[in-house]
C-alpha cells in the first residue's frame, strides 16, 4: 500500500500499428476534430502532470510523431511490440521522477478527460492503493478485459477476454487499460511479469493480481468512468468518426452551458479549442476550427467556415469563409465573402 504523493509522471503508450486504419499514417496521428489523436492525449497528460511526457512509439514512426507532436516530449521506441507491460517497462528508465505515481494513457483513447484522470488519482490516494484502473460498463459479450471482484466488491484480478472462463465472460465491467500506479512499485514489479501463455505478450493487467498477492485485497482500485466514452479506443475509421461526433457534441454542450446559442448542434462542427463568448449564435452549417475566438453577441452563419481567426463582439458573418483573419467588433460581413490572412476593420 502507498501514501498519497504529489509527484506524478505520465507515460502514453502509442506504438500500435493501427492496421485496421488501412493507412500509411500512424494511427495516433489521424485527425480528430482537426488535430492528431495523440495531440489530444498529450493535452490531457499536460493537465495532470508538469513533468515531461514520455511517449512510447513504434521505431518507424518515431521521427514523424516527434515532428508533429513536438520535441519537448521524451520518446521511447518500442522495438519489439510485446504487449502493454513490455511497453511500460521500456518507458520507465526514461521517466525522470524517482517516486510518486505514473499515469498510463493510450494514444488511441482520445476522449479521455483530465477530470477523469484526476478522479482516478484521487481515488487511489484516498484508499492508499498501489494501483488504480479506470473501468467502464459495456454490454456483454465484449472483447475487453474483465474486472473481477470478490463478494465484497474488491478488485482481485483483470482477466483478458481470450482468457475468460464462461462465468467471467458474463462480467460487464471492463478494463479501459488506463491506470495510475506507484512508480517505485512499478519499477520493482514490471520485470517480474511473465508472458501470457496464449500470446507470449506481457500485460499490464497482470499487475493487479501481483498487487493483491503482495499487499492484500483492497490494494487495487477500479473506478468506473462517469462517462463511458472516456474509455473508448479508436481502431478504425468508423470508430474515429464516432469519436469525433462525441467530441463535437461535448464541445457544443459546454458552449451552450456557457451561454452560447446553437439552435441545431448536430448541424455544426466546432473544435474544442474554439472560444465563443456568451450571447453569440452559431447557426447551422458552421465549421469553426483552430484557435478561433468569437466575441459576444455575434451571429455566425449559416454556412460559415472560420479557422484560426479573431472575430470581435457584435459581428454578423453569414455564408463566408474566414481563415487566419481578424474582424473588428460590430462588423457586418457581406455574404459569400472570403477572407484569408486579412485584418478587417
Amino acid at each position: 500500500m502507498t501514501h498519497p504523493s504529489q509527484t506524478r509522471s505520465v507515460v502514453i503508450l502509442a506504438a500500435g500499428d493501427g492496421t485496421r486504419m488501412r493507412s500509411a499514417t500512424p494511427k495516433v496521428l489521424h485527425h480528430l476534430a482537426g488535430r492528431p489523436m495523440l495531440s489530444r492525449i498529450i493535452d490531457v497528460a499536460q493537465h495532470v502532470s508538469t513533468s515531461p511526457i514520455c511517449i512510447v512509439v513504434a521505431p518507424h514512426a518515431h521521427t514523424t510523431i516527434a515532428s508533429i507532436c513536438g520535441n519537448q516530449h521524451v520518446y521511447v521506441a518500442q522495438h519489439e511490440r510485446r504487449g502493454t507491460g513490455h511497453a511500460l517497462l521500456q518507458a520507465l528508465p526514461a521517466v525522470s521522477a524517482a517516486d510518486g505515481d505514473v499515469v498510463v494513457l493510450f494514444g488511441d483513447t482520445p476522449l479521455i478527460q483530465a477530470s477523469t484522470i484526476e478522479a482516478l488519482v484521487a481515488d487511489k490516494d484516498a484508499h492508499g492503493a498501489a494501483l488504480s484502473i479506470l473501468s467502464f460498463a459495456v454490454p456483454t459479450p465484449h472483447q475487453y478485459g474483465r474486472v473481477v471482484r470478490d463478494k465484497a466488491g474488491q478488485v482481485t484480478a483483470i482477466v483478458e477476454s481470450k482468457n475468460c472462463t464462461p462465468e467471467q465472460a458474463l462480467i460487464s465491467e471492463a478494463n479501459s487499460g488506463i491506470m495510475v500506479l506507484s512508480l517505485a512499485w512499478a519499477r520493482d514489479a514490471l520485470p517480474r511479469v511473465t508472458p501470457n501463455p496464449l500470446t507470449n505478450e506481457y500485460y499490464l493487467t497482470d499487475l493487479v493480481a501481483m498487487a493483491v498477492a503482495e499487499f492484500g485485497v483492497g490494494s487495487v482500485r477500479a473506478l468506473r468512468a462517469t462517462d463511458p466514452n472516456d474509455a473508448w479506443g479508436v481502431n478504425d475509421r468508423l470508430q474515429l468518426a464516432a469519436a469525433e461526433a462525441i467530441l463535437l457534441d461535448r464541445t457544443c454542450q459546454a458552449l451552450m452551458a456557457s451561454g452560447v446559442t446553437i439552435p441545431h448542434p448536430l448541424q455544426v462542427s466546432i473544435a474544442p479549442e474554439v472560444v465563443v463568448a456568451a450571447d453569440s449564435v452559431i447557426l447551422p452549417g458552421c465549421v469553426l476550427t483552430g484557435r478561433t475566438v468569437i466575441g459576444a453577441h455575434c451571429i455566425i452563419g449559416p454556412h460559415t467556415s472560420v479557422d484560426d481567426s479573431m472575430i470581435g463582439a457584435g459581428c454578423q458573418v453569414p455564408h463566408s469563409f474566414i481563415k487566419q483573419s481578424t474582424i473588428d467588433s460590430n462588423s457586418r460581413i457581406t455574404p459569400y465573402t472570403a477572407l484569408v490572412g486579412t485584418v478587417r476593420p
